[in-house]
């Protein structure tokens, strides 16, 4: 009659389990295996626009639905993990409309796409904002276009825009170091 709980695996006392005092390796996590491209369920939540891009005075119910999706690591960073097969399911869901704040129920089909087949494609690389070709000429072309003179853009007077009311309000007492001073003046 011996407590399973005062059981200590690493006794060395004769009579206790031999299987507790072998040297195995042991480790605290899982191995890792190799997990290809697949489709995996996931939750989908329905947009109000799905269903009735209108009106905006209604709920949605079931408001999440289980659909499938490419799921899965490519080993580059140049492929990407993209559906090869889509298939177009079919929802029903309630539109509960609020009329004179009381609910009625509508049934609403949705369209939904589930991910049948998925494989790792080539992503197509969009050249960085800044290399694009003919952007300095651009940039060159705006102060002009906007009827500045080129002496004017070379001297910095061009005018920025305002800062909102909250960060302009105290600009005109910024001579003024002293806190208690400037809640004087502000206070008055």
């Amino acid at each position: 009659e011996q407590d399973s709980s005062s059981l200590d695996l690493n006794a060395t006392q004769p009579g206790h389990n031999p299987v507790a005092l072998s040297r195995e390796r042991r480790s605290l996590g899982e191995s890792s295996a190799l997990h290809l491209v697949v489709t995996r369920a996931v939750v989908f939540e329905i947009s109000r626009n799905m269903v009735d891009s209108t009106n905006a005075n209604f709920v949605v119910w079931p408001p999440c639905v289980e659909v499938q999706r490419c799921s899965g690591c490519c080993n580059n960073r140049n492929v990407q993990c993209r559906p090869t097969q889509i298939r177009v399911r079919h929802v029903q869901v309630n539109k509960i409309e609020f009329v004179q704040r009381k609910p009625r129920f509508k049934k609403v089909v949705v369209p939904l796409e589930d991910h049948v087949q998925c494989r790792c494609e080539a992503v197509s690389r969009q050249p960085p904002r800044n290399s694009r070709p003919g952007l300095r000429e651009q940039r060159r072309c705006l102060p002009a276009s906007k009827g500045l003179k080129p002496r004017e853009m070379k001297e910095g007077k061009v005018r920025g825009r305002r800062p909102p009311a909250q960060k302009r309000k105290h600009k005109k007492y910024k001579h003024v170091n002293d806190k208690k001073v400037l809640k004087e003046i502000l206070i008055a």
